[in-house]
């Protein structure tokens, strides 16, 4: 046989036809997957934009001009894990900066604690050489911390020590180590400060802790607290109970006045989650911008002193932020604690409910104008209008490390902390969940859709095959 009469024959030509056709769309398929991978677009055709990200987040992204890596923790095997990745997917395809892993916080137990992670969900974003921690892998949280790391100030929380307070490098089960490290993901830097070492708290101070002190401050370390707040400062104070730290007088000034006291509390909830009776829940919030996401969110309180607010302080603004149930009640001195009897006595013991923690806005004084300083005046506009704040917590413990992330603890103290470090932005305001949504067709949809996919195009197909068929067989 000649290669003409070979070339002519009916098998090559079919074959090399299908052949032909197969290398071109193996060609085709290369090709596309070149450019997708150089060259990415989304479509996205759900009725939400589920599937895209916000015009916000889109505007905030082209800032992001270095590596920008987020490291989220999922257990293996767990339902929201496929999703997370679909959002940080997402991140990924709108600036290729951005880069993700997940890791299994179980499987890596040793990265997982140097990140300060929390609760499954938590995403460490790490740029510059800069940490924030996101919550949950949602967009908000996410975008949330991005904007976060691109500010270039860094603000500072300054720990008090000198009087036996908690330390937030400590690790240990009463120590401030997870509060330190969830301040870090915030953005803030965390320092410690002697006011026996220097006179005034220092000016770049954002916001200043008194974790628990159970001895007593100096008096010049409490008239530099006080300046420090007549001058706009913001403070936070955690008490625990029987210890006052010599700061009884200096609360009394601000209309915050203390006893004698412990709080207990026994109810179903308590029950429920084994808490014992020294352990007093709180589940009403004041209306505040710190607790405005807690409405169904319990906290815990381990051993809790109340705090009783006098209402009409001159010059002072007191507010109720936490307060216990209804079926708390308050135990006097210490004698109950060696007897054991811990048990409401109606004689002896006041009933609930008792403000847990309490803000307060003090006045500023007004300032004496200077001679001839116009310009400074105006350099110092945004100071002088910063507002004094003083946040006081009847407990410490609830931000230990043994019940920072505890239900709502760890979000209450961190909310209270951007509070007072003015960071309002990164009060998390959560997002409803996305539910799924039933489609829903009129008459002529459902029948056009009937028609189309489970009758059109299968009778299309049907017949097709059946005239192919016959063509075939009348050439024989």
């Amino acid at each position: 046989m000649s290669w003409r009469d070979f070339l002519q024959k009916r098998a090559f030509i079919y074959g090399g036809g299908s052949a032909m056709a197969v290398a071109l769309v193996v060609g085709i398929l290369v090709v596309a997957g070149l450019l997708s991978s150089r060259f990415n677009y989304r479509w996205d055709i759900t009725k939400d934009k589920s599937q895209s990200l916000t015009a916000v987040s889109r505007a905030l992204l082209p800032e992001v001009q270095a590596p920008l890596s987020i490291t989220a923790f999922f257990p293996e095997g767990q339902t929201e894990r496929q999703r997370a990745k679909e959002v940080l997917q997402m991140y990924h395809y709108a600036n290729p900066e951005i880069s993700f892993r997940i890791v299994d916080p179980e499987r890596e137990p040793l990265k997982a604690r140097e990140a300060g992670y929390r609760y499954p969900g938590n995403a460490l974003l790490e740029y510059q050489g800069r940490r924030q921690m996101a919550d949950k892998t949602d967009e908000e949280p996410l975008t949330n911390a991005i904007r976060r790391l691109l500010k270039p100030e860094v603000k500072k929380i300054y720990f008090l020590t000198g009087h036996g307070e908690r330390n937030p490098q400590d690790k240990e089960r009463n120590g401030f180590g997870n509060a330190g490290k969830a301040l870090e993901n915030e953005g803030f830097k965390v320092e410690s400060l002697n006011l026996l070492s220097v006179a005034e708290v220092p000016k770049d101070a954002a916001a200043v802790v008194l974790a628990g002190p159970n001895k007593s401050l100096f008096p010049n370390e409490i008239t530099a607290l006080k300046g420090y707040l007549e001058r706009g400062g913001r403070m936070l104070l955690l008490l625990a109970p029987f210890q006052d730290a010599g700061l009884k007088d200096f609360l009394t000034g601000y209309g915050v006045e203390l006893d004698d006291g412990m709080v207990l509390d026994m109810n179903q909830i308590t029950q429920a989650i084994g808490a014992s009776a020294i352990m007093p829940l709180a589940m009403q919030y004041g209306p505040h911008r710190i607790t405005r996401d807690f409405a169904n969110v319990v906290t815990i309180y381990p051993l809790a002193r109340p705090l009783m607010l006098k209402q009409g302080t001159k010059d002072v603004t007191l507010l109720p932020l936490v307060t216990s149930t209804n079926t708390s009640w308050e135990k006097l001195g210490q004698e109950w604690m060696k007897e054991g009897k811990g048990d409401f006595d109606p004689k002896k013991d006041k009933k609930g409910p008792f403000t847990l923690a309490a803000l307060v806005e003090p006045k500023l004084k007004p300032q004496k104008e200077e001679k001839g300083k116009a310009p400074e005046k105006e350099a110092k506009k945004d100071e002088a209008e910063k507002k004094p704040y003083l946040v006081v917590f009847g407990d410490v413990d609830f931000a230990a490390n043994a019940y920072f992330n505890l239900s709502g603890n760890g979000d209450l103290f961190l909310n209270t902390m951007n509070f007072l470090a003015a960071e309002e932005k990164q009060i998390v305001v959560r997002r409803e969940e996305s539910k799924p949504q039933p489609l829903t067709l009129a008459g002529w949809q459902a029948w056009f859709l009937f028609l189309t996919c489970v009758a059109g195009l299968p009778l299309i197909v049907l017949v097709a095959g059946v005239r192919a068929y016959l063509r075939r067989r009348g050439k024989r």
